[in-house]
């Protein structure tokens, strides 16, 4: 009876038994920590977080980028010209500058980038200037160097001929350098929207600088050539009122004809009519389908070794067949010949 008694008292007390495998996990766990704090771990703070991944740049940002932000500032700019005589036109060029927008920024995002990284690139362009950080050559005209007044003083145009001024001030000749480096897709986009502005500031009463003569000629001579021989026709077979207009379009195609020539003279097309064009509803349908196909070409000739200089050629002569293809009838479009 006695040992029974010392044998529970001694279980029930816990002296002299075995440790417990509570005690056993506590010890562990002390000499782990005692090891980690040897090894310089400190364990009052917590752990750093992890870096955070550096975002790739999507592909023509920067090109994009610029585009975006002078073309934000000339959709501001037209919003603010007074209404007049050519309101119209004034509002239509800030209606496509805002669906350029629209597309240029849904590239942009669609491809990853943060709306916040391209309004932070519009926030950067003083507010009515063309460009970020204006450059000896920005505040001189591209073919001539002189002082341009709109670009120069930075103020908001204040007539729609302002306005076209500062349209031609936005395009530079890094534009068309940067532009030559592009994607193919960011290539087509861009030139064909800077052949809009164009186009619309010749509207505007501007008159764009003649570009460099590039390896674009022989093929932008031909359809020049081309046009000049339907508009014969379309004056021959017109009468009154779109008789004068064929002539006036077809001496502006003369002049565009002689400013393209090359040193090296080239031997005429001959040229069929796509229809009989007999009467004048047909002169009509000629003049229009010529000059819209002409728009489209323009895009579709932009080819993947374009240079900036053949890229600033062929722009510069889309911008006179839009500005002619207006007085009949056919609207300015944002991406004149390409597809957004």
């Amino acid at each position: 009876m006695d040992g029974d008694t010392r044998v529970l008292g001694s279980r029930a007390g816990g002296g002299g038994g075995r440790p417990t495998r509570r005690l056993l996990l506590l010890g562990g766990a002390a000499a782990g920590l005692a090891v980690l704090v040897d090894h310089g771990l400190r364990v009052d703070t917590p752990p750093p977080p992890p870096p955070v991944p550096t975002r790739r740049p999507a592909p023509d940002e920067a090109v994009l980028l610029a585009a975006i932000a002078r073309l934000s500032r000339l959709a501001r700019a037209a919003g603010e010209v007074p209404t007049g005589s050519r309101a119209a036109l004034v509002q239509q060029v800030q209606s496509l500058a805002d669906q350029q927008l629209r597309t240029l920024r849904g590239r942009l995002t669609n491809a990853g980038v943060p709306t916040a990284v391209i309004d932070s690139a519009v926030a950067a362009t003083p507010t009515g200037t063309a460009s970020a950080a204006p450059s000896p050559s920005e505040t001189e005209s591209p073919a001539t160097g002189t002082p341009s007044p709109t670009t120069a003083a930075g103020s908001r145009p204040r007539t729609p001929e302002a306005l076209g001024q500062l349209m031609l001030d936005s395009l530079r000749r890094d534009d068309w350098d940067a532009l030559a480096t592009a994607t193919p897709a960011t290539r087509q986009l861009l030139a064909t929207a800077y052949a809009e502005r164009l186009a619309a500031a010749l509207l505007l009463g501007a008159e764009p600088p003649a570009p460099a003569p590039s390896r674009a000629r022989p093929d932008l001579m031909a359809r020049t050539e081309a046009l000049a021989y339907a508009f014969e026709v379309v004056a021959a077979q017109s009468t009154g009122a779109q008789r004068r207009a064929a002539e006036a379009t077809l001496a502006q195609l003369t002049h565009l004809q002689d400013a393209v020539a090359g040193t090296t003279p080239t031997e005429p097309a001959g040229w069929s009519l796509p229809y009989a064009v007999t009467t004048p509803p047909a002169a009509r349908r000629l003049a229009t389908d010529t000059l819209s196909a002409a728009v489209d070409a323009a895009a579709a000739s932009l080819r993947a070794d374009a240079t900036a200089a053949s890229l600033e050629d062929t722009a510069h002569w889309s911008a006179r067949i839009q500005a002619q293809a207006v007085g009949w009838g056919l609207p300015l479009t944002a991406f004149p010949g390409a597809t957004p």
